[in-house]
């Protein structure tokens, strides 16, 4: 990896990420922006990252042949997933004019983006399966655990607390569901790759999907009590997802 290319992605991350926690600490001077600004974020943030993507899965040709190529190309399409659902989030505040309902057109999008990027990432560490030690997998395995344990306390109790109709009662158990099966990948990834050539990159990609799940499990709780608001802290932690999401994918291009 070249030092001087990897410094800038990370100085420009950390500048993104600093101005964005700025622009929402700051919220209560500007109250009548910060609804529009959480909803135009999100969509150039997700917009970075498939960005970012797109440029590693070109470096393999956009083949589809090897798993490495193929990969990329599940990366990519998740990441592009992710960006129509922030785009028809906004779709609906801006040009709809009305609260986005839960579950929506956009829970489509952000459901289907889950799919190619655990498909990816499988795909990545079934060629380097045979590197996973029994202590690292006991570890992976202790992630896993915690988490599904947070899950079932915290966050499913809060979701199930009142009625609920069929949608929603499936949007309630996919999300968590595949946040689950996200975080077993990445800790799966960590586990297999730390302390070699590629755990940078990894490490990146495994805290971008801890915050993304994170963002999405409060998001879910929030929805619940019904105390989710535009421009709460819920959406900074989506926008970090997206933006270590962008870092991940430039650090990758720089290893190889």
């Amino acid at each position: 990896m070249r030092p001087f290319t990897s410094l800038v992605g990370f100085r420009l991350w950390l500048a993104s990420v600093c101005i964005l926690a700025l622009v929402f600490a700051f919220q209560s001077f500007y109250p009548a922006l910060i609804a529009p600004l959480s909803n135009v974020f999100p969509a150039v943030t997700a917009g970075g990252a498939f960005a970012s993507s797109l440029l590693c899965l070109k470096r393999y040709k956009f083949g589809l042949r090897r798993r490495f190529e193929a990969a990329w190309f599940f990366f990519t399409l998740g990441l592009g997933l992710w960006v129509v659902a922030e785009a028809t989030w906004a779709i609906y505040y801006f040009i709809l004019a009305i609260a986005v309902p839960y579950p929506s057109v956009a829970d489509v999008f952000y459901i289907g983006g889950y799919f190619p990027i655990i498909i990816g990432a499988i795909l990545y560490l079934d060629v380097f399966k045979v590197a996973m030690s029994r202590k690292r997998l006991a570890a992976a395995l202790c992630v896993i655990a915690v988490a599904a344990a947070l899950a079932m306390t915290f966050v499913l109790p809060i979701e199930f607390s009142t009625g609920e109709s069929p949608a929603l009662v499936f949007t309630d158990l996919i999300y968590p569901t595949l946040d689950l099966v996200l975080v077993a990948v990445a800790a799966l990834a960590l586990a297999i790759f730390y302390g070699g050539r590629v755990a940078k990159w990894w490490m990146l990609f495994g805290a971008a999907a801890l915050l993304y799940v994170i963002g999405d499990e409060y998001f879910l709780s929030q929805a619940a009590a019904g105390t989710y608001y535009n421009g709460g802290f819920d959406d900074l932690i989506f926008l970090f997802g997206y933006l270590t999401f962008t870092l991940a994918f430039y650090t990758h291009r720089r290893e190889f």
